[in-house]
């Protein structure tokens, strides 16, 4: 995607992209399974009566919570415990869009199977404006494995040129402090002659000097929850549509709250639009999102209080609140 930043953009205006998108129901999961299993009576019937099994993976999920359609907002959150299928959506709606994504996901050959049940709408406007454009151009499926890798592979790779800083530190000290030259240096053939120079630039420069041009600079040491952060604003951009799949996993509560104003900013004044599968009470209280509680069943429409979870926090502060309210 070339697009501006979405925290530099200044638009006025939100966008649905995805407008609305459908799931199969029970009967034409049951009779998608059958078709496939027609020629195994035994597996027929042992999916007919057992849709949870793994190999049938997505088939069953969502529709054991009754949930057939999803209507989007600028920003649409699908709230749920483990295993309530908040995550299965998302895959089933990045594959059937062809979105891209770096982390793999717990998928099946059944998941094109599935998909090809599956039905969705795009806003008109856009569609028309880019006829030749497919919503997966603009679009991105972002994890929390995708951040955690990214968060262990820029600590590996400090951790690497740590080492390496280490063992350059002594050379280069070896040569500051001990006058050691190349013992063969040949400048008709250029033997010793690339060491030579490599010694008088040691002996010229800082310590800091020399393992910086050698290494280059470590990376700042920014907490996981930070680079998180970070690596969340460099990928939203303007214009996009973002699947995001539990993404405050490495977040304290500060920058839960940050990464809660740059999504609804980036919503409400860059036209990005976003799903997100969560249940953070920061991304759940912005302003403007459509929650879909995939705990209840059927699936319904609910606000950020009226959810379990955020009862319980409620109740463990309000029980707590003296202690809040003391001076100290």
């Amino acid at each position: 995607m070339a697009h501006s930043r979405a925290i530099f953009a200044a638009k006025t205006t939100t966008m649905i992209y995805l407008e609305s998108f459908k799931f199969p129901t029970f009967e034409q999961e049951d009779n998608a399974l059958i078709d496939y299993y027609h020629k195994d009576p035994v597996s027929r019937n042992e999916c007919y009566f057992h849709k949870d099994v793994s190999g049938n993976y997505p088939f069953g999920v969502l529709s054991n919570h009754s949930l057939e359609s999803l209507d989007f907002a600028p920003i649409t959150i699908l709230y749920g415990g483990n295993g309530s299928g908040k995550s299965t959506a998302l895959n089933v709606i990045s594959e059937k869009l062809g979105i891209k994504r770096n982390a793999p996901y717990n998928t099946t050959v059944m998941m094109e199977r599935y998909c090809k049940l599956c039905k969705f709408t795009i806003d008109y406007e856009w569609e028309a404006e880019h006829p030749a454009a497919s919503l997966s151009e603009i679009a991105k499926m972002i994890t929390s494995d995708d951040i955690f890798k990214m968060i262990l592979g820029s600590r590996s790779k400090n951790e690497i040129k740590a080492a390496k800083s280490r063992i350059l530190r002594d050379e280069i000290l070896d040569v500051k402090y001990h006058q050691n030259y190349p013992r063969h240096i040949d400048f008709s053939s250029g033997e010793g002659v690339e060491e030579l120079l490599r010694t008088r630039k040691f002996k010229k420069q800082s310590v800091v000097q020399s393992l910086s041009e050698e290494l280059g600079t470590l990376a700042d040491g920014f907490s996981n929850g930070e680079n998180g952060l970070r690596y969340l604003m460099t990928e939203i951009e303007e214009d996009g549509l973002y699947l995001l799949d539990e993404p405050e996993n490495s977040m304290s509560c500060k920058f839960q709250q940050s990464l809660a104003k740059v999504i609804h900013f980036s919503a409400m004044r860059c036209g990005a639009q976003f799903i997100i599968a969560t249940h953070s009470p920061f991304l759940l209280a912005m302003p403007d999102a459509k929650i879909y509680n995939l705990d209840a069943d059927p699936v319904n429409l609910a606000k950020w209080y009226e959810l379990e979870n955020m009862r319980i926090y409620f109740e463990l502060f309000h029980s707590a609140a003296d202690l809040f309210n003391t001076r100290r």
